[in-house]
């Protein structure tokens, strides 16, 4: 079984154009979402929020947004990972609370835990980095679950935020629009992925 997942990690590259005439099916929106749904998060806040970008005119206003690139402008799906903005992971607002009231002893024991861990993150200035790297585990998990389903994919990092919040409705003063990613099905010859051998990339001590 574990080799058989990493069969769907080899099968995997970054696929820089799409056949815009064979969409995505909801079945498989709907699965990609729900690898970003099962995905950890940290202290269980589940704060990713994904956009499913399917209509023609959002998409060419993100292919707009993302300097023409061409993933953006060929997929017929495109997915926008977002998180809340700082304030809302302190530990009295009504996010935490209610993603805390879910957990056995809610709240209180909640920010138990909680309150230490938002402190370091506050003083050392790291929550919205820490919100942002949070959404990438996301987007790993749908990536690779769209090549178990059969679908090509591209992450994409270089992008307007302000106009990818923009063209999906979505407040700049409230979320951060941390990355994004195409999925569909490739029109290009698949590329041979380079990747270094274990023993150059890692150490077992």
């Amino acid at each position: 079984m574990a080799r058989h997942f990493l069969g769907f990690m080899e099968a995997r590259y970054a696929c820089k154009r799409f056949d815009p005439s064979r969409p995505v099916p909801p079945s498989l929106v709907d699965y990609l979402i729900d690898c970003v749904r099962l995905s950890p998060s940290s202290f269980g806040l589940e704060h990713t929020r994904i956009i499913a970008a399917v209509d023609p005119d959002i998409r060419r206003t993100l292919a707009q947004a993302s300097g023409g690139q061409d993933p953006v402008v060929t997929a017929p799906l495109v997915l926008i990972f977002l998180a809340p903005r700082a304030r809302a992971y302190t530990p009295d607002s009504d996010f935490v609370r209610a993603r805390s009231e879910r957990f056995p002893g809610g709240l209180p024991a909640f920010r138990a835990d909680y309150d230490g861990y938002y402190e370091f993150l506050r003083r050392e200035e790291r929550l919205e980095p820490w919100a942002r790297a949070q959404t990438y585990i996301t987007l790993a998990n749908a990536m690779t679950g769209a090549a178990a389903a059969g679908l090509d994919s591209c992450a994409i990092e270089g992008f307007d935020e302000a106009a990818v919040l923009a063209a999906i409705g979505i407040k700049p003063e409230e979320w951060i629009a941390c990355v994004m990613a195409a999925f569909g099905h490739r029109d290009e010859e698949r590329r041979d992925r380079l990747r270094l051998e274990a023993s150059q990339m890692s150490e077992i001590r």
